[in-house]
């Protein structure tokens, strides 16, 4: 018995000793493998994370790249929007226009080109005058003329010029034209090389390289660089585009490798910018993790076996072991709650500063920003480390000292260049402090900033008043010219209108002068999108005496938001010259038309009653005995007599018609028509429309002298048998047409028909009638007839009402 009694115990303290043995290689197996999961998954995490940083550094770069393009599209748009209001242009006197475009800056290699489907009217790159080469060689699809047409201003593909030899790129904008089908376009030929330098100056990260390709995914070349794998990838970026992405990446596979494509599609330009990075560079996070867990889990395994091998060796009694296996629980507590800590926040930057300001702990995003071994940090004095701010030193003494959060962005001390978001939270221990680079996010603030500066300036520095509107009429922008004119005239207020509604303001102006409400009715179109723009004349009495001044309002979208600009431009001496020339062609016309009416009167009264009493001379002569040869020369005087009476009476009719003011424009047609169909045997067919009676009669008497010039220009020179003449009235405009079936206008070599013919003295009067109103004239002439088709407003505009 006290045998037996004296083993029991040993064999039970072997056992146990086993079991808790067991229990230890158990325990440190297990935190083993935890140990080396969780820190696998940390570090894959953070491989992936840096990955993805280097993706999203592609997109950026091709999304920021795409922005400088635009830009550059834009502020080359501008050249073209502000040499299309110009006056010049406006009055076709392209000459001057062409000395315009020359003194226009421009980029290096650039030229300006007007000109429409036809024709080319001039370019830069030829003497005014010179010969024009085809339209033919300036080639644009269908596709992007319709674009223009809609959108205003486009980007043309890449075009070749034959001329110096080079690729081009085309800033194209449609002009506004009065008359139906007389649409010009004014473009600015800029060498492809120009958008390449912009787009390198953008500084792609490191690995990344940027390629432009234009709507049909062609390569915009600036330098030697050849596009990836580019028979693969066009196609997957057309199917891209294709399902509407405007932005994304993709991976095209080669035999060199595959590589990673991330692109930006441009909204305004329909442009593409792709940045390029072989996949072994952004793999290479991956491959470095993969290296970095098969170190830890040789470590962890060592370190488990000899941390085990020692507990084994000093195990003491079991109440012992569970005290230490206790403790060891709560230090493993502590430590995966702190580990949890940093996971959550392991997006930033983090460290933690005691009360003396020494680093205590640091996550691994902060130990690559410092790019120091973390014995170099923990424990170290923060200002050592990082440096000295005055602003974020007193942020975080104010943290420490008085417990109170703080956020704010400062420049890095520690990598000059950089801007740095802080975050700095008060713990019973210290500060924490977060922080992150927001450098491409403040220099895309700051490029913004630099944007409205510069377009404010580019205001600024013009002529005209000029307020910027958003979608609903309220003023949001206005230049330094609309506040001197403001101060000029007493307006009170330093904003001088800006955050007021526009049409509130021409409400109250409505009060004052009526004559505003057609200008208010004309911008509340533009601003409700009923139209595109709105132009108008009107006048304002200042201190000097009146001025007269052009309003014109443009509707237009950038991005997804729509503006509208309104613009006052001082045209009072542009009025008064133009009033006095028209004052002088009128009565230069005035003249024309009594020196007519006298030369009418002359040839009837005296020339034609010559001719009657050489007529009955000679029927005295007849009763002579005359040789047979001698009454056959009679015969042909007395023929070629007539003939002469008949021309002298119709040339007295066309110089002296009816009255227009008794009969009405359609009546005094008709009878006019009749006479002249009478006189010369040409069948005339008159259509008018029976309301031109009830049209101004300043415009029915220029009306009726273009039907008469026209009528005496097809018996002069047409040779025809049948005129026709049509007058119909739209909504807002009267047209004439004048058409014969004659043998059309000869031309000289080298000169059209309609050049030729604007040399006689009728057609500049008749465009001289019609300007004075502002219309237009047009001549068509070929093999089958001339047709002149003359065009003019209803209702008189504001500044012909003004020379009137």
């Amino acid at each position: 018995m006290p045998a037996a009694t004296a083993v029991r115990p040993h064999v039970a303290s072997g056992v146990s000793s086993s079991r808790t043995r067991n229990r230890i290689i158990l325990a440190a197996a297990l935190t083993a493998g935890l140990a080396f999961l969780i820190a696998s998954a940390v570090i894959y995490w953070h491989a992936i994370q840096d990955r993805h940083g280097i993706v999203h550094k592609g997109l950026s770069a091709s999304a920021a790249a795409s922005h400088i393009l635009d830009r550059e599209a834009e502020a080359l748009g501008n050249i073209l929007k502000g040499l299309s209001a110009s006056p010049l242009l406006e009055i076709e006197d392209l000459k001057p226009f062409h000395q315009q475009l020359l003194a226009t800056p421009r980029p290096e290699g650039a030229r300006f080109v007007l000109w429409n489907r036809e024709r080319l009217f001039l370019s830069t790159a030829f003497p005014y005058g010179a010969p024009m080469p085809p339209v033919t060689s300036f080639p644009v699809s269908d596709q992007r003329l319709q674009l223009l047409r809609r959108v205003g201003l486009t980007l043309s593909e890449r075009i070749y010029a034959p001329r110096t030899k080079e690729w081009i790129i085309g800033v194209s904008l449609q002009l506004a034209s009065p008359n139906p089908g007389g649409e010009r376009i004014l473009t600015l030929a800029v060498p492809e090389a120009h958008f390449g330098k912009a787009i390198r100056d953008s500084n792609p990260p490191a690995g990344w390289t940027n390629f432009i390709l234009d709507y049909k995914l062609q390569q915009v070349r600036w330098s030697e660089a050849e596009l990836p794998l580019a028979s693969q990838l066009r196609p997957q970026l057309a199917n891209a585009l294709a399902d509407g992405d405007r932005n994304g990446h993709f991976e095209v596979d080669g035999e060199g490798g595959a590589i990673l494509v991330a692109f930006e599609r441009s909204s305004n330009t329909g442009y593409v910018v792709l940045s390029t990075i072989p996949e072994a560079l952004i793999d290479e996070p991956l491959y470095s993790a993969r290296r970095w867990i098969w170190s830890a889990g040789i470590a962890l395994a060592l370190m488990g076996i000899a941390s085990a091998g020692i507990t084994l060796r000093n195990v003491g009694s079991i109440d012992a072991l569970t005290v230490a296996a206790v403790s060891t629980k709560a230090e493993l507590v502590e430590t995966n709650g702190r580990l949890a800590a940093i996971l959550a926040s392991v997006s930033d930057c983090y460290l933690t500063l005691d009360h003396a300001y020494r680093i205590t702990d640091i996550n691994a995003a902060a130990m690559r920003w410092f790019e120091l071994p973390r014995t170099d940090v923990i424990g170290h004095s923060y200002f050592a480390v990082v440096g000295h701010h005055p602003q974020f030193d007193a942020a975080l003494k104010q943290a420490l000292e008085g417990r109170t959060p703080f956020h704010g962005e400062f420049p890095s001390t520690y990598n000059p260049g950089k801007q740095i978001d802080y975050r700095v939270e008060p713990t019973p221990k210290g500060v924490s402090v977060f922080f992150r680079d927001v450098t491409e996010q403040y220099r895309a603030r700051l490029s913004i900033m630099q944007e409205r500066e510069f377009l404010q300036a580019s205001l600024d520095a013009l002529s005209a008043h000029i307020a910027v509107l958003d979608d609903a009429g309220t003023v949001i922008s206005v230049n330094e010219a609309w506040h001197r004119f403001a101060r000029d005239n007493g307006y009170s207020g330093r904003s001088h209108g800006l955050g007021m509604n526009y049409l509130d303001v021409c409400a109250r102006a409505e009060q004052d002068d009526p004559a505003v409400t057609r200008i208010h009715e004309g911008l509340e179109a533009v601003i409700s999108g009923e139209r595109r723009d709105y132009r108008d004349v009107y006048r304002c009495d200042g201190p000097d005496g009146p001025h007269w001044f052009q309003v014109r309002a443009m509707r237009f979208m950038t991005g997804k938001v729509s503006r509208i600009i309104v613009t006052h431009e001082n045209i009072t001496e542009f009025v008064a010259v133009k009033a006095e020339i028209t004052a002088l062609s009128g009565r230069l016309l005035t003249v024309q038309e009594e020196e007519r009416e006298r030369i009418a009167v002359e040839l009837h009264d005296s020339t034609a009653q010559h001719l009657v009493a050489v007529s009955l001379n000679l029927m005295q002569v007849e009763n002579f005995r005359l040789p047979p040869s001698g009454r056959r020369i009679l015969g042909e005087i007395d023929r070629s007599l007539e003939e002469a009476l008949k021309e002298l009476r119709i040339f007295t009719y066309l110089l002296h018609p009816p009255r227009l003011e008794t009969d009405g424009l359609v009546s005094t047609v008709q009878n006019f028509a009749d006479g002249f169909s009478k006189r010369t045997d040409l069948r005339t067919i008159l259509r008018f429309d029976e309301a031109a009676d009830g049209l101004p009669v300043d415009l029915q008497r220029a009306l009726f002298r273009i039907v008469q010039e026209g009528l005496a220009n097809v018996h002069r020179h047409a040779k025809a048998s049948q005129v026709i003449l049509n007058l119909r009235l739209t909504s807002d405009q009267v047209i004439l047409f004048v058409a014969d079936n004659g043998h059309g206008m000869r031309s000289r070599r080298g000169e059209t028909g309609v050049r030729q013919a604007t040399l006689g003295v009728g057609i500049p009067g008749m465009r001289i009638r019609l300007s004075q109103f502002g219309g237009s004239l047009r001549i068509r002439s070929g093999r089958r007839g001339t047709i002149i088709r003359a065009t003019a407003p209803r209702l008189m505009p504001a500044v012909m009402a003004l020379e009137a």
